[in-house]
């Protein structure tokens, strides 16, 4: 769904580039208002577990970025330059964080590009994606290892970003 500036600001919640690029999950939290029809609501719902890309981009490197719905979302749209992924092959969620910012699926869409003003890709470039598929435990444990080293990555940030403040002073004796 692509919007006017005046449908903006209002209605219900809207995803957008932004919520995606750099995220592989979509922070609920952080959504934008657009308005939308009955019919948009329901032909852009999202359900938990859907994965969303970027179908635009102007680097190459943005075009195809992923991210987890983690919820769903009732009364939720998204841009026109978003695709989304409904699973009907029963992956899981954890793992679907994942999978989809490897170098080979990110290879695989970023060849499939096409050019014009833009990098895009279209819902067939998502079709024709191939990777192993663990069996679902295996899938919840590659996640589940993923998250955390995502955790520990963020509370060492964190603490990084503590020590860099002008007011930390270290005292010795």
């Amino acid at each position: 769904m692509n919007f006017s500036k005046e449908a903006m600001g209002h209605g219900f919640p809207f995803i957008n580039l932004q919520n995606i690029f750099g995220n592989n999950v979509i922070d609920v939290n952080k959504l934008e208002l657009a308005d939308a029809t009955e019919k948009q609501l329901l032909e852009y719902s999202l359900l938990k577990g859907d994965v969303l890309f970027v179908r635009s981009s102007v680097k190459l490197e943005g075009v195809g970025e992923a991210a987890l719905v983690p919820e769903t979302l009732e009364n939720t749209t998204y841009s026109g330059f978003i695709i989304r992924f409904r699973d009907e092959y029963g992956l899981n969620n954890d793992f679907k964080k994942y999978i989809f910012g490897t170098q080979k699926v990110r290879n695989q869409i970023m060849a499939q590009a096409t050019n014009s003003a833009n990098k895009n890709i279209s819902q067939g470039v998502l079709e024709n994606l191939t990777f192993e598929v663990p069996s679902f435990d295996e899938q919840a444990k590659i996640g589940e290892h993923f998250s955390n080293l995502d955790h520990l990555i963020t509370l060492h940030q964190r603490q990084t970003d503590f020590y860099k403040k002008p007011n930390f002073y270290f005292i010795s004796s």
